[in-house]
């Protein structure tokens, strides 16, 4: 295990990648499209003031096409004991009503136990929060003919009061979610009855990653991957969520195209990640041919806020962790190390059977309007990235892994479950 006393990254200048890039980029839009070119820019400069071109090769867009849905109506409207519309929005990825809607009893059934569900049949149910698959089967199985779930806050005004949109694999389950106030309301009145249009229909995105390779001088044939999701979602410009990740790779690349690495390595901006990971899903699927020379992938999902912790969530054995955390107090660099499947680009490449790590920070306003620039610290962008090029290092250029390439049974089954 080394001491890397050499990685200087520049706070400054990864918040200034952030805050050029602050504009929404969601899947397949224009602002997506616009930062998939800043970040081909950004690569081609640093590659071209390194003047190490023998080993680094041209820095490459690769496009794909990502699968959405698109909601053309959401309505929930209570019918009895009085007469409302309430504004809602659709679980893409769910099913549709019939044209007219579905009017049915409107139950309320807290968190989804079992014995309100034992009531459910034939009604729409609410549900307090947003759900995942696992209760939205709880409910199919118990006869509900849809759902609407509650999202926000008691205290929200103004643009904050618009329900979240949610894409959830809801199967032949029409969803919705409704605002915590709106929710209130309708449970005060004890609303009974109750008229839920959703239709949505499938469409295509045109999406990319970029990507940029520096051959490695020891174990050229072993691949090294640093990664971070470029995407945001629509209700924000998600500086947090993600772009800053994606600053702190670009820091790791100036790093290590001035440090040459032992081991290849490719530095990799996911587009799409928040469709369902859909960009590093399509990374994997046209490498196929070279996955079984992919040793490690490290990638960041949330960054740069200034209070908060950094942890590194690995999905690989247990040794990893131990040669991390040696790593990580040699070179005096506070982390939380925690063994376990983390929701993010990392699973791609485990469910390869590639170890992974995800290093994340603590933040607020992930998914919603809030997660700008202005919460962004270059102080904790300099400290991310420091972390991470200490960890990209080592995996670059650890003359010898004390690991085994490969997943636990249990997190594979884990693995398996997430990508069904």
């Amino acid at each position: 295990m080394s001491k890397y006393t050499e990685i200087h990254p520049d706070g400054q200048r990864a918040y200034q990648f952030v805050a050029d890039t602050a504009y929404i980029r969601e899947s397949g839009t224009k602002g997506e499209h616009k930062a998939a070119e800043y970040i081909l820019k950004e690569a081609e400069q640093v590659a071209a003031q390194t003047g190490k071109s023998a080993y680094i090769q041209t820095p490459r867009m690769e496009f794909f096409q990502c699968p959405d849905f698109q909601q053309k109506k959401a309505e929930l409207v209570i019918c009895q004991p009085y007469e409302k519309a309430y504004p809602v929005r659709a679980y893409l990825n769910g099913a549709c009503t019939p044209e007219e809607g579905i009017t049915a009893p409107f139950l309320f059934v807290g968190k989804g136990d079992d014995i309100s569900l034992s009531k459910a049949k034939g009604a729409v149910v609410l549900v307090c929060d947003p759900i995942r698959e696992d209760m939205i089967n709880k409910i199919k199985a118990a006869g509900a003919l849809g759902f609407v779930t509650v999202c926000g806050t008691p205290l929200d005004q103004g643009e904050d009061r618009i329900p979240t949109q949610y894409r959830r694999k809801a199967g032949d389950l029409p969803g919705a979610s409704v605002h915590y106030q709106d929710a209130v309301e309708i449970v005060e009145k004890q609303a009974s009855l109750c008229c839920l249009n959703i239709q949505q229909s499938e469409i295509s995105r045109n999406s990319a990653n970029v990507a940029v390779r520096i051959l490695g001088t020891d174990f050229p044939e072993e691949i090294v991957t640093v990664t971070a999701h470029y995407d945001s979602v629509p209700e924000g410009p998600g500086a947090y969520d993600n772009m800053s990740g994606g600053a702190m790779v670009m820091e790791a690349f100036h790093h290590l195209a001035e440090h040459r690495p032992a081991r290849t390595m490719e530095f990799i901006w996911f587009g799409s990640e928040e469709k369902g990971l859909v960009g590093s899903q399509n990374y994997v699927k046209s490498h196929e041919g070279e996955m079984s020379s992919h040793v490690f992938n490290l990638n960041v999902d949330l960054a740069g806020q200034l209070l908060g912790g950094n942890v590194l969530g690995v999905t690989a054995d247990p040794t990893v962790c131990a040669e991390l955390k040696t790593l990580m107090e040699e070179n005096q660099l506070g982390v939380t190390i925690k063994n376990q499947v983390w929701a993010s680009d990392s699973n791609t490449f485990a469910w390869k059977g590639v170890p992974a790590l995800t290093l994340n920070r603590d933040g607020f306003g992930m998914h919603t309007r809030h997660d700008t620039v202005e919460y962004i610290s270059p102080r904790a962008l300099e400290e991310g990235a420091k972390t991470l090029c200490t960890a990209a290092a080592w995996a670059a250029n650890e003359p010898e892994f004390s690991f085994e390439r490969e997943i636990p049974e249990d997190m594979k089954r884990e693995l398996e479950k997430y990508f069904a």
